[in-house]
């Protein structure tokens, strides 16, 4: 293929930090008027990659090529200039000003006497609105602006600029699912008008709703770049993990067994919620709770942890029934819960990681009256090691993790704490696939030991790979349970839309 084919060639791209080599010699070649998405694991050197195409970052070795042009690192506001915008996923916008002031922000268009255009400014971003088939009218002010259609103004912000080339990080991450199908059709459009795209994003499903070609890093190096059609999401995660799953699978359920032992039991269990809920969870049981938001799943987990009042109805744990005044109580009895709002209800962030770790545990190090915080650090330290958190060290304060890691710290406190009960609600939400894999294998390995879990998930295909039993939720009840023997995709996600089975 002749180079003018591709309008951005990134060759042999090196970035060295204190200590650390981001990117390894990784070649990054796009074609003119596609989507190509670039995908690998947190650290796979993704951001570093775009940083460097953006001038955010200057490349340590290599040359980058746009539109056959040779360019030089002078900053961001050049490479803007010539034709490349980043949409990172934290918007850039003010909310205080309307749609139009955002999209032509220092790029007005003036007057003969020198003053700013405002009518163009107004009628131009109408236009662009428009001509795109956005619903967005000019001169409303961001703060009236739903979620996507902030998206929407920064992809219009970058058109502005006449940029030829797009780089879209995440941009899907806080859109509903109407929000989405709405940028589905924006970078349809996109391509139509010649407008070339690199696309992030973690889900992948999504790629290949939009992708043309895939290109995958993984710990700072080019793996493989193919077409979309030639990929599926296995391929995709074993491309990015190194990690054959289809063995996974297969070793996963030759080993797993559940045992007969019944260790929690909800007997029409009520709260203010949900309704007549039974569940029995054995030992080394994954059992997962299905259904729409706000069917009752969260709220489920949330009485068993003694954070929800239980209204009528019993909650037995081995047999005995157990009356839950508050959280403590559930952690005295060995029950642990990852919150789905990790950062909020699972994490204090401002502390450090060893501290979050052992928060729950401190007093299993007392000694004469004192903490022994070499013993502390010690076993955090070991717990770093065996969930593979990525942190300088366990001083760092964990706001500073990424969200994988910061979940495998609140697993790593429950550890420390050594539940035999295991709440997780939507434990893999808003993380990377490398981070996923090693989440299920831990789940895997806590089981094989006689632990229990219980996993609300809105991923279907999650619930299917992991668990024994499936209960399905609709409005506060139970509508449905399948057994891993005869999961049965389309019946359960028909029970969970319509609630129920037939």
């Amino acid at each position: 293929m002749n180079t003018t084919d591709y309008i951005l060639e990134m060759n042999n791209i090196c970035k060295d930090f204190p200590g650390v080599k981001a990117l390894d010699n990784v070649t990054f070649k796009v074609k003119r008027g596609e989507v190509h998405c670039l995908i690998g694991a947190n650290g796979a050197g993704k951001s570093t990659l775009m940083k460097i195409l953006s001038s955010a970052y200057t490349e340590t070795s290599g040359e980058i090529f746009f539109n056959s042009k040779l360019l030089k690192s002078h900053g961001t506001r050049k490479r803007r200039q010539e034709g490349i915008a980043v949409i990172y996923q934290e918007l850039s916008l003010f909310n205080e000003l309307s749609v139009a002031e955002n999209v032509y922000m220092n790029n007005y268009p003036k007057t003969k006497r020198g003053a700013i255009d405002w009518t163009k400014v107004y009628q131009d971003t109408q236009n662009l609105a428009d001509s795109l088939n956005i619903k967005i009218d000019a001169k409303a002010p961001v703060n009236s602006l739903n979620i996507g259609q902030r998206q929407l103004t920064e992809i219009m912000k970058a058109l502005a600029c006449d940029a030829k080339l797009i780089v879209m990080d995440e941009p899907s991450s806080t859109l509903s699912k109407s929000e989405f199908d709405i940028l589905v059709k924006v970078i349809d459009d996109l391509k139509k008008h010649g407008i070339t795209i690199i696309y992030i994003s973690h889900h992948l499903e999504e790629l290949f709703i939009v992708g043309d070609q895939i290109t995958v890093l993984r710990d700072g190096k080019f793996v493989v770049c193919q077409k979309t059609c030639d990929l599926d999401e296995d391929r995709l995660v074993e491309h990015m993990t190194g990690i054959n799953l289809s063995q996974i699978e297969a070793e996963e359920k030759e080993i797993h067994h559940v045992s007969d032992e019944v260790v929690l039991e909800l007997q029409a269990l009520s709260n203010d919620m949900v309704q007549d809920i039974n569940i029995e969870l054995h030992k080394g049981e994954v059992l997962g709770l299905y259904g729409l938001v706000g069917s009752g799943r969260t709220e489920i987990l949330q009485s068993i942890f003694g954070i929800r009042d239980i209204k009528s109805g019993k909650l037995l744990l081995k047999g005995n029934e157990l009356l839950l005044k508050n959280t403590r109580q559930a952690i005295r009895n060995k029950i642990g819960l990852a919150p789905e709002n990790r950062k909020v209800q699972g994490l204090v962030l401002s502390l450090p990681v060893w501290e979050n770790m052992s928060m729950v545990s401190l007093s299993k190090f007392i000694k004469k009256g004192k903490i022994d915080y070499q013993n502390v650090s010690t076993t955090c330290e070991s717990l770093k090691d065996k969930l593979n958190v990525k942190t300088p060290s366990i001083n760092t304060v964990t706001q500073n993790l990424s969200g994988g890691n910061q979940q495998k710290v609140i697993l790593a406190k429950w550890l420390m704490q050594d539940c035999d009960i295991l709440l997780l609600d939507e434990p893999t939400q808003g993380i990377d696939v490398m981070s996923k894999e090693e989440i299920y294998k831990l789940i895997h390995e806590i089981t094989t030991l006689g632990k229990s879990v219980i996993v609300v998930s809105s991923e279907l295909q999650e619930l299917l790979r992991i668990c024994d039993n499936i209960h399905v939720m609709y409005d506060g009840r139970q509508i449905l349970k399948s057994n891993k023997a005869n999961f049965n995709q389309e019946q359960i996600l028909h029970a969970s839309v319509i609630g129920r089975t037939n």
